[in-house]
């Protein structure tokens, strides 16, 4: 999961991800205690979920014939869980969105008490991954992605070294009717407000790869090779696609922010958990250069783009930004925006001993 900051923002998973298939080999032994909680794990989850977050909508039932599938039962709770694995060359243009090698597991949950079956799971998951990674390797991980209020399961991720990485967030439009639209290009001063054109293109790219750079720090995403041009050309696909979905803060030497936003439904960024709400916009990036910081103008300029987008009646506005980023949690939560789901993250996927 990328990031998002009032100077490095938002998840920015704006490629195509790898092809994800079921992982080949994970054990599918029954436990012991399989016939305790006769439930269906699928619909007793999703009830849990809906108290614990009434935003996130029901997940859908688990391929239980997939080779990643694992369920784990006790008299307490279950869990069931599908393990899949992505792949990537380093010139991948997806290599920069995190490992080159990338195991995950899409998780459901259900009892009064599912911590002791999903701590299992993760141990039978994790045996496996001992098996095909190398130790130490910083180019794996192993990510799990849960409702950021599922407090329950928080133990048995980091007794297994897992630490929160990512935050996906949430804005909800105010209630009423939609305001107009502000008008742009406006001016602050020395800066003015505008609509990104192709020819910004190039200037957008380089902006994105220090973006890349900082966020680096956190371990949710990875400097690569040619990112600044890569970046260039995605924005140049963009701008012809959706001329109105990038907004640049300009002086007069130059661009010194910009946010850039797609419809939600569109960001093909991997573990989303879907809202129960449809038809937002997802804030794919934002960003300010050091010298913007800490004088208000990411507060005024995010706000700019919030009455934009609930001029169209865009019903919420999603982000991602990195747990560890000092700035980024402070500043969106004052933007209005909270949790929904966590992205835990080991990296390397088998610790070195």
């Amino acid at each position: 999961m990328p990031r998002a900051g009032p100077e490095c923002a938002v998840a920015r998973n704006d490629v195509a991800p790898g092809v994800n298939r079921g992982r080949e080999g994970f054990p599918r032994l029954e436990s012991l205690e399989a016939e305790r909680i006769p439930m269906d794990i699928t619909t007793a989850h999703n009830a849990r979920r809906r108290t614990l977050d009434p935003l996130l909508a029901d997940a859908p039932p688990l391929d239980a014939a997939d080779p990643g599938y694992r369920e784990e039962r006790d008299e307490r709770g279950a869990a069931a869980a599908v393990a899949t694995f992505s792949a990537h060359e380093e010139t991948d243009p997806d290599a920069v969105w995190g490992a080159l090698r990338r195991h995950e597991l899409e998780v459901r949950v259900a009892g009064d008490d599912p911590a002791p079956a999903f701590g299992r799971l993760l141990d039978r998951w994790l045996r496996t991954l001992a098996q095909e990674e190398r130790a130490g390797d910083a180019d794996s991980s192993a990510r799990v992605n849960l409702p950021s209020r599922d407090i329950a399961l928080v133990n048995a991720l980091s007794e297994r070294g897992f630490a929160p990485n990512g935050i996906r967030a949430v804005h909800l439009r105010p209630r009423g009717d939609a305001p107009a639209a502000p008008a742009l290009p406006t001016r602050w001063g020395s800066a003015v407000v505008r609509t990104a054109t192709l020819e910004d293109a190039e200037a957008l790219g380089v902006l994105d790869s220090r973006l890349l750079a900082l966020d680096a720090h956190f371990a949710s995403v990875t400097e690569r090779p040619g990112a600044a041009g890569m970046f260039a050309d995605a924005y140049r696909e963009r701008l012809r696609a959706a001329p109105e979905s990038t907004w640049v803060l300009e002086r007069p030497t130059g661009i010194t922010g910009f946010i850039h936003v797609m419809p939600d439904a569109a960001s093909p960024e991997p573990g989303t958990l879907p809202l129960t709400v449809t038809g937002g916009t997802y804030l794919v990036v934002m960003y300010l250069d050091e010298a913007e910081r800490g004088s208000g103008t990411g507060a005024a300029f995010c706000d700019i783009a919030h009455r934009l987008l609930d001029a169209t009646g865009s019903p919420y506005t999603m982000l991602s930004y990195a747990v560890a980023n000092p700035r980024s949690g402070p500043f969106w939560s004052r933007m209005g925006y909270r949790p929904i789901v966590t992205e835990w993250q080991r990296r390397p996927a088998v610790l070195a001993v």
